[in-house]
C-alpha cells in the first residue's frame, strides 16, 4: 500500500511504499534536508516536525538526539516510518542550506597539448583519373601533414561522403587520440571544447575550457547531488552496494549532475554540443567508480582494493555525459581505495613532486588525504577527518552555507564575537568556526590541554545532557530564537579525533619514510574547506603540523586545477602515470605507529610547541600531564 507525505514549507507531496521512511521520501522527491550520517539515526541532522498523520514510536537514536524534543512533535526523518497519509514540516536548521563552495584552484603554467585536436582540409574531390575512397584520400593528406596511424570512427565514415560533396570538400576533422571522431562542414577548427570535472564528497565542480587556447570559459559548482544517500563516502559505498539498481540511482545521480552544469554552461556561453569533444574527471577512489558506475562494493572492505588503479578511458555515450556522443571521458589513475584520482590531481597543480624540500600537502575534505615526499619520493594515506569538521556528530554543527558561524574570536572576559557566512543571524556552526572556538577555548582557559571544559560560574557555561557547554550564540541571537548554539564536552572530543587523525597519519607518515619533524620545509593545504581554516588556530590545536604560519600556503582546489591540466595537455596524464609509480601507500588501520600517534594527538597544543614559545605563553589553558610516555 501506498501512501502520501506531504513536505512543509515546500508543499510538495511525495507517493511511498508503506514502511519506508519520510527520508526515503525526501530522497525521492528531491527535498532539501541534510543527513550527514546516510540515515542511520546517528547525526540528529534530518530532524522534521510531525503536523498530521499516525507515526511509528520514537526509536532509541531519537530518543538520545532528541531527548525531550519528540513531546513537541519533532522525529528524526530517517527513523520516522510512513504507515499513513502524513503531513511534516522542515525547520530552517534541518536543510544543507546554500552551500558556499570553492571551485578555482591554484594552477601552474602548462603547455597546450590537448587529446582533442581540429584540423581544416581542402581535399581533392575524386575524378575518373583518381577514384580513391574518400577515407584514403583524407588519411593520405593527414599522412602529408605528419598526422599518422589515424583510424576514422563508425559515425563518421557513415556521414563523411554526404558532407564531403555539400561542402566542396572544405571541411574540418576532429581528431581524438588517433581516431577522427566529426567531420563539419566549413572551416570551425575555433570551436573545439573540454570539460574538467572535480567530483568531490561534498562537492561538484565542472569547467569547460577553450581547447585552442586553454582558456576556461565557464566555471561553476553545485553541491554533489549524491548527498541525500550519505554525507560520507562509506555511507554511499553501504547504499550502492546494495544492488544493481542501487548503484544505477547513485550513478544516475552524480551524471544528472554533471550534465545540468554543462547544460549551465553551454546557455551561457553560446558553443554547441557536439563541439565539446572530451571530459576529464577526477574524485576519490569511491566517487570515481560511481561516477563509472563500477561496483563499489569491495572498496569497503578490506583490502580496500580499487577495481581501476590506471587511467581509464571510455565514450561519452557509453555513461551519459552530454557532450558529442562519440566524444571521450578520460580519469586519472587512482592509488588506493581511499587515494583516489582526486589526490594524483592535487600532486600535479601542487608539483609536490618537484620540490628538493621535503612537503606536506593535506587535502582537507570529508577525507584528508596526506601526502608527504618531494621530487626524491612520495608517502600517501587517507584520514576520515573531515565528518566533524563539516558537522557530523557536532550538536549545531553544519556545512558551510548560510548563516553558519566561520569565525569566532574570545575575549578575556569570555564574551564571544563571531562572523557568519553571509552575515545572517547564525543557524550553527561549520568547521572553520568550530576549529577557532576550540582555538580560543583553549587560548583563553575555557578548556585544559586535555580538552575538557574547566571554566565555571559564567553566564556562558552551562549544564547539558551529557556535560557541561559553552555558549557561542544565546538564542535571542539567532536564526529561529529557540536554543543557544553551543559547543559541548562531546563536541570537543570529536574534534580531537578528527584532528588527532590528521596528524597522526602525517606522522605515520613520517616515521615510515624515516624522516624527522625537523626536516619539514613546507605545508600546503588543499580543499574546499582547508581554504577558510585559520592556519593559526588549526596549529594551536595541533590540527597541522608546527611550522611559522609563513610556512603554510593555501591552493584552493587543486583537485580541479590537476584535472584541467590533463585536459589541456595529455603530457599531465602521462605524468600522472608516473607519479602513481612513485606513491607510497600506507594503510593507517593496519599501521601500530598510526594507533600511538593518535592517542599523543589528541591533546591540544599537539606538542608543547617548542619552536613557538610566545604561542606557548598567550595559552591560559591548564597543562594536563600527560599519560604517555614522550615519543
Amino acid at each position: 500500500m501506498e501512501y502520501e507525505v506531504k513536505f512543509l514549507p515546500d508543499g510538495k507531496r511525495i507517493t511511498i511504499e508503506e514502511g519506508n521512511t519520510v527520508l526515503s521520501a525526501a530522497i525521492k522527491g528531491n527535498i532539501d534536508i541534510s543527513a550527514i550520517c546516510g540515515g542511520k539515526g546517528l547525526c540528529g541532522k534530518c530532524i522534521v516536525e510531525v503536523i498530521e498523520g499516525r507515526t511509528n514510536p520514537p526509536t532509541d537514536h531519537e530518543k538520545r538526539r532528541l531527548g525531550e524534543k519528540i513531546s513537541k512533535g519533532f522525529r528524526l526523518a530517517c527513523q520516522l516510518k510512513v504507515h499513513d497519509n502524513i503531513v511534516v514540516n522542515i525547520p530552517e536548521q534541518s536543510r544543507t542550506g546554500r552551500q558556499r563552495l570553492v571551485i578555482m584552484g591554484v594552477e601552474p603554467p602548462s603547455r597546450l597539448n590537448p587529446n582533442v585536436k581540429k584540423i581544416y582540409l581542402e581535399i581533392t574531390p575524386p575524378s575518373l583519373n583518381d577514384p580513391r575512397g574518400d577515407d584514403v584520400r583524407v588519411l593520405d593528406i593527414l599522412s602529408k601533414l605528419n598526422i599518422g596511424n589515424i583510424t576514422i570512427n563508425y559515425e563518421v565514415t557513415r556521414k563523411m561522403p554526404k558532407i564531403l560533396r555539400e561542402s566542396n570538400w572544405k571541411v574540418t576533422f576532429t581528431i581524438l587520440g588517433n581516431e577522427i571522431i566529426d567531420i563539419e562542414a566549413g572551416n570551425t577548427v575555433d570551436k573545439c571544447y573540454g570539460v574538467a570535472i572535480d567530483i568531490g564528497t561534498t562537492k561538484l565542480a565542472l569547467f569547460i575550457v577553450d581547447l585552442n587556447d586553454g582558456t576556461v570559459i565557464f566555471s561553476d559548482g553545485i553541491m554533489n547531488p549524491q548527498i541525500k544517500y550519505g554525507e560520507d563516502v562509506i555511507s554511499r559505498i553501504q547504499y550502492a552496494s546494495q544492488s544493481e539498481d542501487a548503484l544505477r540511482e547513485i550513478q544516475k545521480t552524480i551524471i544528472d549532475g554533471i550534465n545540468s552544469l554543462i547544460e549551465k554552461g553551454i546557455r551561457e556561453t553560446n558553443i554547441m554540443r557536439n563541439n565539446i569533444y572530451e571530459v576529464v574527471v577526477v574524485g576519490n577512489t569511491a566517487m570515481h567508480h560511481l561516477f563509472l558506475g563500477l561496483n563499489v562494493k569491495w572498496l569497503g572492505l578490506s583490502p580496500y582494493a580499487p577495481v581501476i588503479g590506471k587511467g581509464y578511458y571510455t565514450r561519452a555515450k557509453n555513461i551519459g555525459v552530454n557532450i558529442n556522443p562519440i566524444g571521450g571521458i578520460y580519469t586519472l589513475p587512482n592509488v588506493a581505495g581511499f587515494v583516489g584520482a582526486d589526490a594524483i590531481a592535487d600532486i600535479l597543480a601542487s608539483r609536490i613532486h618537484e620540490k628538493e624540500k621535503l612537503t606536506l600537502l593535506m587535502d582537507v575534505g570529508t577525507n584528508t588525504e596526506v601526502i608527504l615526499g618531494n621530487k626524491y619520493g612520495l608517502w600517501c594515506c587517507s584520514t576520515a577527518s573531515g565528518p566533524a569538521f563539516e558537522g557530523a556528530h557536532i550538536k549545531f554543527g553544519m556545512r558551510a552555507a548560510s548563516g553558519a558561524i566561520e569565525r569566532v574570536r574570545i575575549k578575556e572576559n569570555f564574551d564571544v564575537e563571531y562572523v557568519t557566512i553571509d552575515n545572517e543571524k547564525p543557524r550553527g556552526i561549520c568547521g572553520s568556526g568550530i576549529i577557532d572556538a576550540i582555538a580560543e577555548m583553549l587560548r583563553t582557559g575555557v578548556i585544559d590541554t586535555s580538552g575538557r571544559i574547566i571554566l565555571q560560574n559564567h553566564k556562558r557555561i552551562r549544564e547539558g545532557e551529557n556535560g557541561k557547554e559553552f555558549i557561542i550564540a544565546f538564542k535571542e541571537e539567532t536564526a529561529n530564537k529557540e536554543e543557544d548554539i553551543v559547543i559541548t564536552q562531546d563536541d570537543i572530543r570529536e574534534i580531537q579525533k578528527a584532528k588527532a587523525a590528521m596528524y597522526a597519519g602525517y606522522m605515520t607518515l613520517m616515521r615510515k619514510a624515516g624522516f624527522k619533524k625537523e626536516e619539514l620545509s613546507e605545508i600546503i593545504i588543499a580543499g574546499a574547506f582547508g581554504s577558510y581554516i585559520d592556519p593559526s588556530s588549526a596549529r594551536l590545536i595541533g590540527m597541522i603540523p608546527e611550522l611559522p604560519i609563513s610556512k603554510i600556503s593555501f591552493l584552493g582546489n587543486t583537485a580541479g586545477s590537476g584535472a584541467r591540466l590533463c585536459l589541456k595537455s595529455i603530457d599531465y596524464r602521462k605524468e600522472a602515470e608516473e607519479v602513481v609509480k612513485k606513491m607510497k601507500y600506507v594503510e593507517l588501520a593496519a599501521e601500530p605507529i598510526f594507533e600511538e600517534e593518535y592517542i599523543n594527538a589528541m591533546y591540544m597544543p599537539n606538542s608543547d610547541l617548542e619552536s613557538f614559545p610566545e604561542v606557548v605563553a598567550s595559552i591560559k589553558a591548564p597543562k594536563v600531564v600527560r599519560k604517555y610516555k614522550k615519543r
